[in-house]
């Protein structure tokens, strides 16, 4: 038995979150090793990388969980690796424009959104249902590209990864597991990827402070070495908005999806806390973060994020707890009414 659980986890887990981040991080590398002036096209590809890196290690999960899907769907479930794939190739197509971050949010969502509301569609959904994963994927993906703009690459990645190991955690009490074990695969993806993101930045921090260090003139009067010497080229590979509102779609589609199966105690509020954890981190974070060093910037909102989702995991668990004894309390027994029964 146990040997075919961690044959299982090998083989649906962590196979695929090796897969999406060898895709998202084999960009960041490919930026880390050219020099400053011939990265520019590395960049974008590195952030096509980033945009299809989730999609691939949760539609390799899905395939290596219950195996190719065709069309008609025998279950209205399998339509994920079908929304996933046409949410990275929107993703990765947006990635590439030179546009505002608006712009990018703005086509993304309304492509998805809409491709969402008509084909993405669950047991026991309803034209409100419909509308309501239309304006998450517009709202999500909107507070999802404020995040990624605000925070560093490896913290965008660390939250993300923290949301979608949350959602994972939700659909194991919704009793949806082979669901959760694919949100798992996309977390451990997100998390590998800001892993080697975060490596490869502190690499480029310290080549440009030893080039500073090497022309004193350059240097701006920092004794204690705290800013980067050169800010903007410590982020090797910034996210997009198009991304970011990729990755939240996703996120709102698995949600949906755990929520429509749901057959354990939780609510709608609890996927909506776990969906809105790093814009929660971003409020808290933002004001008292100024000037900070980008390693205790990411520390601070991945760590605000994560206390927001398992704070929302408790509450669940908690709520699945109280129903399991208020129904074994309504099935039970009372002897109070069997002694009045016998006396009579």
């Amino acid at each position: 038995m146990l040997l075919e659980t961690a044959l299982y986890l090998l083989t649906v887990l962590l196979l695929p979150a090796i897969a999406g981040m060898a895709v998202g991080g084999f960009g960041v590398v490919m930026v880390a090793r050219r020099a400053e002036a011939d990265r520019q096209q590395a960049v974008r590809r590195a952030q096509v990388g980033q945009a299809i890196a989730a999609p691939i290690a949760l539609i390799a999960s899905f395939l290596l969980e219950t195996g190719p899907v065709g069309l008609p769907l025998a279950e209205r479930w399998h339509v994920l690796p079908y929304a996933v794939a046409v949410a990275a190739i929107v993703g990765a197509i947006v990635s590439r424009m030179r546009s505002p971050w608006w712009v990018q949010w703005s086509i993304v969502a309304a492509i998805l959104g809409g491709l969402g509301w008509k084909f993405v569609v669950f047991a026991a959904s309803n034209p409100y249902i419909q509308t309501g994963l239309f304006g998450s994927i517009v709202l999500v993906g909107l507070l999802w590209s404020a995040v990624a703009r605000d925070a560093c690459s490896v913290g965008m990645a660390m939250m993300a990864a923290i949301v979608f190991a949350g959602l994972g955690v939700l659909m194991i009490l919704a009793n949806f597991a082979s669901l959760g074990v694919m949100a798992f695969a996309v977390a451990a993806a997100l998390a590998g990827l800001g892993m080697v993101s975060g490596v490869l930045n502190l690499r480029e921090v310290a080549r440009l402070r030893a080039a500073a260090s090497a022309q004193p003139v350059a240097v701006s009067a920092d004794p204690a070495g705290a800013a980067c010497p050169a800010e903007a080229a410590c982020e090797l590979v910034p996210w997009t908005a198009a991304a970011a509102t990729t990755l939240a779609a996703i996120a709102c589609v698995l949600a949906l999806c755990g929520h429509a199966y749901n057959y354990g105690e939780v609510r709608p509020v609890h996927w909506a806390a776990i969906l809105l954890s790093p814009f929660f981190a971003l409020l808290v974070c933002k004001p008292c973060l100024r000037g900070a060093k980008p390693i205790v910037g990411v520390a601070w909102r991945a760590g605000l994020c994560l206390v927001v989702v398992l704070a929302t995991i408790i509450n669940a668990v908690g709520r699945g707890s109280a129903a399991e004894e208020a129904s074994d309390g309504a099935a039970g027994s009372d002897p109070m009414m069997e002694m009045l029964e016998e006396s009579k």
